[in-house]
């Protein structure tokens, strides 16, 4: 019997302050619930938040999140980003029996398949992560997906990759190349919608909902404060996923 087809939303990088005042001249939070509202992500059948929730790790930023995500109608996944302070966040959202050693991981099943969340927050993925996510997937029969804050590699984005990728990536990608069963990983934290391939896999870089930033720039420079998304519908041999700002259909 074939699997449901499960439809996924990823809403990264919110940057919610501790207050409703503008981020870097952007409300933010009118961006998040852009997203979360969009009629491109009713009928989900898991949500997920991948890093940077808060732009100062304030409580007062988890709390704004958690209070809109109570009226939310399917299971919420989330992992921090470099912005964000894990020990607070577990104060607003239920990670029980997902952080180990002071890291968020873990493996969420849902409709008989398997997905894994990684905490790159220190602009790492740890050894113990690494054996973690090599033995964990080894026991799953079919395919995969894998989320995770940073890009495992380089995206010819010429501000985050000169500045802010992911530290450890030699060793990251030797461990990703050993697992068959992973084809996708999903990621954000470069603020652009990017695709980029690593051997067999492919990564999927979602823009953020507070601001996208010129890839071609390498000094900061603002593409457009526009807040975008990605919905994922994932089958049994089967993947597709797009792309949506808020002044795109």
């Amino acid at each position: 019997m074939e699997k449901k087809v499960l439809k996924i939303g990823q809403i990264s990088d919110t940057h919610i302050g501790a207050d409703a005042s503008c981020v870097q001249d952007i409300d933010v939070r009118k961006n998040f619930l852009t997203a979360y509202n969009a009629d491109s992500m009713k009928n989900l059948d898991l949500l997920v938040i991948s890093g940077d929730l808060a732009d100062e790790e304030s409580p007062e930023a988890y709390a704004y999140i958690a209070g809109i995500l109570e009226d939310c109608k399917v299971p919420v996944c989330i992992i921090p980003g470099n912005h964000d302070k894990l020990e607070i966040m577990e104060k607003f959202f239920d990670l029980n029996g997902k952080v180990h050693n002071g890291r968020c991981y873990y493996r969420y099943d849902i409709a008989g398949r398997s997905i894994f969340f990684l905490d790159s927050a220190d602009g790492t993925v740890s050894s113990d992560q690494l054996r973690w996510l090599e033995e964990e997937t080894a026991k799953v029969e079919g395919e995969v997906l894998l989320f995770l804050h940073h890009p495992p590699c380089h995206c010819n984005h010429k501000f985050m990759d000169l500045r802010y990728a992911m530290k450890n990536i030699d060793e990251v990608q030797a461990t990703l190349s050993k697992i068959n069963n992973l084809k996708y990983i999903f990621v954000g934290h470069y603020h652009s919608e990017m695709v980029e391939k690593i051997g067999d896999k492919t990564v999927f870089v979602t823009p953020s909902t507070q601001m996208q930033i010129d890839p071609n720039s390498s000094v900061f420079c603002l593409s457009s404060a526009a807040p975008g998304w990605r919905v994922v519908e994932w089958g049994e041999n089967f993947m597709e996923t797009k792309v949506y700002f808020s002044n795109t259909p």
